[in-house]
Parts: structure tokens; sequence; C-alpha cells
């Protein structure tokens, strides 16, 4: 009789555990979908920002992926124009980062409201930016394009662990960047071939 009991008690333990589980699991793919929702939402905000700077020789390319010898990236928007190729990167990392400009990784701490710290690896995106610029450059010039690059990083909750050139803090300051007269200007048949050429991909 207490065998039987103890079976039945350790039935139930088990069934609640599982269920304990499951809810569980359930509750972080939940709370991740939110979050992968909240943080496209914030690129599609400053996406539309983006474009409100435009003006009409801007050309916005989306979500451009790029292989050069093995090597490969996406980069999620750049901007054409007569002052050269701008790479504009978003990232919508939540909670606190830790890092220096040259850290190939910096290190996103998060608290949650139970008040547990979490860490995670994330990529730095000035590292990123420059990775980018090396392998459009190496694409362009392959097909016999040379035109200036330069990439940015903006951090949808202003939450960057440095303060960097390639870093930028609002749209009124890309907007300065992307139309301040450069050195040189470059002629429209070059723009074009270059739109052209990064369209198709």
């Amino acid at each position: 009789m207490i065998t039987g009991i103890v079976l039945f008690v350790i039935l139930i333990v088990l069934i609640l555990l599982i269920f304990f589980i499951f809810s569980v699991k359930s509750n972080n793919e939940h709370e991740q979908e939110e979050i992968k929702y909240a943080g496209s939402k914030g690129e599609e905000i400053f996406c539309n920002l983006i474009r409100s700077i435009l003006r009409s020789d801007d050309i916005l390319l989306n979500n451009i992926s790029l292989s050069v010898d093995g090597k490969e990236t996406e980069i999620d928007n750049l901007i054409i124009n007569k002052n050269g190729i701008f790479i504009i990167e978003i990232k919508n990392y939540n909670g606190r980062l830790y890092g220096d400009a040259d850290d190939y990784d910096w290190i996103k701490e998060k608290v949650s409201p139970g008040g547990h710290v979490f860490t995670k690896k994330v990529r730095n995106p000035i590292k990123q930016t420059k990775r980018q610029i090396y392998i459009l450059s190496k694409y362009l010039k392959n097909n016999n394009i040379r035109i200036w690059i330069k990439g940015y990083a903006y951090f949808i909750n202003q939450n960057s662990p440095v303060e960097d050139e390639c870093v930028i803090s609002d749209v009124e300051e890309l907007d300065q960047i992307i139309h301040e007269r450069q050195a040189k200007i470059y002629d429209e048949k070059l723009i074009h071939r270059a739109t052209n050429l990064l369209s198709a991909l």
C-alpha cells in the first residue's frame, strides 16, 4: 500500500515537473519572440527616419549580401550618392554593453526583473562595419568601380560603450554626414554603375 502511494506521489511530481519545464520553455520562447519583434520594430522605425532625410539623388539599398574571396557579410542599409557610399548598421542591443572600439566582441549584460544578471557576447558593430567596408570595397574594385566608402553604427537604445566617429547618435547627424561635401564628388555614371551592381545582389 505504501509503495503504491509513493509511486503515485512520484508520478504526480513528474507530471508537475514536466508541466513546469514546458511552461518555462513556452514563456522563454514567447519572450524571445517579443524581443525579436521589438527589435525589428525599432529597426523599421529608424529605417523610416533614414528615408525621411534622403534627397532626390540619394539611393537607399537594404539587406545587401556580399561574398568576396570566401568572406561573407550582410549590410543592413547602404546609401549611395555623389559623396560616396555609406554603410549604416542598426543595432538594437538591450542592456548594458562593455567593450572597446578595437575588441572583436563586446559583452552585453542584462538584469532580469528577478535580479539575475545575464551576460552574452555580441559582435562589435564598429569592427563589423570596418569588415563590411573592406569586403564591399574589394567587391566594387573587382568590378572596376573605385568609390569612397564609410561605415557607421546606430544604437537604438543609445547604449554604445564607446564614443567613436563611426557611432552616430541620431538621423540629424547622419543627414550631415551623408550630405556634407567631400573632397571628391563622383559623377552620375559611376553612381549609376555602382547602384545597378549592388541592386542586383
